[in-house]
């Protein structure tokens, strides 16, 4: 994994209004999908047939259960107008869930992904989102650990 390109990834998803295709990409490699070794080669095969059928959400749920320790959505639910994802994963005796919102599903789904991924200091300092009601503003990341 790589973990110094997390951050820089979340900030871009903080600034889009709908997950594209090459923002799930950029993720798979901070996964190190390429790995050499068979399991690896499956998960790949199965990520790209995933993207080639546009299913974004299935394959950021890959993702997460190939994260080490795996995660898995805990809720996701929608209020007003915007996705709401919480991404758990328990490691020894320690159990986190973090939470992000945006108005894109698949969005709000790798957003909660990536926020399981950072440490709980990186979070708090990430800047604070704008309000929503701004007109022409794209702010959509509402990411907030949950201990």
């Amino acid at each position: 994994m790589k973990p110094e390109n997390i951050p820089a990834l979340a900030e871009r998803l903080a600034d889009i209004r709908i997950l594209r295709e090459h923002h799930v990409w950029a993720a798979a490699e901070i996964f190190g999908l390429d790995g050499l070794d068979e399991p690896s080669r499956q998960t790949l095969r199965k990520f790209r047939v995933l993207m080639e059928a546009d299913a974004l959400v299935e394959a950021v749920l890959l993702l997460a259960a190939t994260a080490t320790p795996p995660r898995s959505v805990e809720r996701i639910n929608a209020r007003s107008g915007r996705w709401v994802c919480s991404m758990h994963y328990a490691e020894g005796n320690t159990s986190r869930t973090c939470s992000a919102a945006h108005a894109d599903l698949a969005a709000a789904v790798l957003a909660s992904l990536l926020a399981s991924l950072e440490q709980p200091a990186a979070l708090r300092h990430r800047r604070t989102p704008l309000s929503s009601s701004k007109i022409g503003q794209h702010r959509h990341d509402l990411t907030s650990p949950k201990h």
